[in-house]
């Protein structure tokens, strides 16, 4: 590990394509990742949750995104997840 990495963390790759509510994959959870690890809570328990990220893009992704979008001045804050949205995220 680098000495600005914790073992325990690994970086997390900003998804590549487009998602909104109902997308389905990897690069869901790769987003749910993004945002429970930058404070935005997709859930505090359970599917979501840091450590129990899903693939599915539900409710709680759109609310946590939503947050996020608002917090960092990125509108529309619509919870769809573009190149906005991607590109804040790379900048972090």
């Amino acid at each position: 590990t680098s000495p600005l990495q914790s073992p325990s963390t690994s970086p997390v790759a900003v998804p590549t394509r487009d998602l909104a509510p109902g997308a389905v994959g990897e690069e869901v959870r790769a987003l749910q990742k993004l945002l429970n690890s930058h404070g935005y809570a997709v859930a505090s328990t359970g599917p979501g949750s840091s450590g129990n990220e899903t693939t599915r893009f539900g409710a709680a992704t759109y609310a946590a995104l939503v947050r996020f979008q608002k917090a960092k001045a990125i509108t529309p804050a619509a919870g769809y997840f573009g190149p906005k949205t991607r590109a804040v995220f790379r900048a972090l």
